[in-house]
């Protein structure tokens, strides 16, 4: 059976149940198992002064690759990393892909900028290699058919994945979203996509307004409700606070509100969120992995050093147990990682992650909300 099988099953638990099929991995790793090539592309910027902000940012997310690297060779995957610098440049990245070495890798991992990946998505039509965006939501640029799948969704559909999630979150309530530029011309997406995707899961309605006929008068006044506000600003922050007090609704909204600065917090008692990144820092396994960087590197663990840890051990694990078949292996199933859920599903020619985050604030802590009411 080799690694695969244990892969298969490795790939339906948490990071926790990873470590604890450590040996039984360790078994199962043959000498006759093919190693896996992935060529890692990120815009480092080395020697590049005015870059420097998005050097630290890739730096930090190459530390928690490198962390989940050393993982996966101790579980018995057999994998080469090469990792190199795009500087941001088109030409650059032609030049590294003149190696021929890189006509026979598994999957390319990044690059992250268009002008980048222009140039890559040509490389992987013609070889048919695999391509991963793992920073930012790009489109099939040529239109070729080559697995290409990214790790975020574009906002816009992002919110159709929202509301169809809350449709098993809050399967017993109303459902009301709020977007304010609903109505303008040309505007009012987010809400539209909310209420689409709720739609097609839940066959019944959810209620778009554009926020000037208040809740209490769209409320049927039987039901618990659910109101979600798609704005990020502080208008309709203050607008879902007001509505946070009912004992029969419940609030939530981008997790941009919580970079709004204000004095006090408790504001956002029992507030929820939907967004792509949740850390709760009081989870054990956050504890172990923090333990484990500060070993490594001291100081602790930043956002992108854990999405790259996330991303890189579970992309990791599917390849090496699915080869280059890995994409259809994982779709339509959901995975809880540290910062992220992970459900692939297939949009056209492309493979996104339609997988959110549900938490709400309480007592000045974050909790991941599994659950469903």
């Amino acid at each position: 059976m080799g690694i695969v099988k244990y892969i298969i099953v490795l790939l339906f638990f948490s990071v926790s149940v990873l470590k604890a099929q450590n040996e039984t991995l360790k078994k199962a790793a043959t000498e006759d198992e093919k190693e896996v090539k992935v060529l890692v592309m990120l815009p480092f910027c080395f020697g590049m002064q005015d870059k420097y902000r998005i050097r630290e940012k890739m730096l930090e997310y190459y530390e928690g690759v490198e962390i989940a690297i050393a993982e996966l060779r101790k579980l018995g995957v057999k994998m080469s990393i090469e990792i190199v610098d795009t500087k941001s440049d088109s030409l650059e990245v032609i030049n590294i892909l003149s190696n021929p070495e890189y006509q026979k890798v598994d999957a390319i991992f990044g690059p992250v900028y268009d002008n980048e990946f222009i140039e890559v998505q040509k490389f992987c039509s013609i070889y048919n290699i695999p391509l991963i965006s793992p920073l930012r939501y790009v489109s099939n640029m040529l239109g070729a058919d080559f697995p290409l799948m990214n790790f975020i969704a574009n906002d816009s559909i992002q919110f159709n994945y929202i509301g169809q999630h809350v449709v098993n979150a809050f399967k017993k309530f109303q459902v009301i979203v709020v977007d304010e530029s609903y109505g303008t011309v040309g505007k009012g997406s987010f809400g539209r996509n909310f209420k689409k995707g709720y739609e097609s899961l839940a066959k019944k309605e959810c209620i778009l307004t554009d926020g000037k006929t208040p809740i209490s008068e769209l409320w049927n006044q039987k039901d618990s409700l659910f109101v979600f506000y798609t704005g990020k600003n502080s208008n309709a922050c203050n607008k879902a606070l007001a509505a946070n007090g009912h004992n029969k609704w419940k609030v939530a909204g981008p997790a941009d509100w919580l970079d709004i600065d204000r004095i006090n917090y408790t504001v956002f008692e029992n507030v929820y969120f939907y967004d792509q990144y949740c850390v709760p820092y009081n989870d054990t396994t956050f504890k172990v992995f923090r333990k484990n960087y500060r070993e490594h590197y001291g100081g602790d663990p930043q956002r992108y050093t854990l999405i790259g840890y996330d991303q890189f051990l579970f992309f990791g694990t599917a390849i090496a147990g699915f080869k280059n078949s890995f994409f259809n292996a994982i779709q339509n199933k959901e995975f809880n990682y540290l910062h992220t859920t992970f459900n692939f599903v297939s949009r056209g020619n492309l493979i996104e992650n339609a997988g959110v985050n549900l938490f709400y604030f309480k007592n000045y802590n974050f909790y991941k909300a599994y659950w469903r009411y």
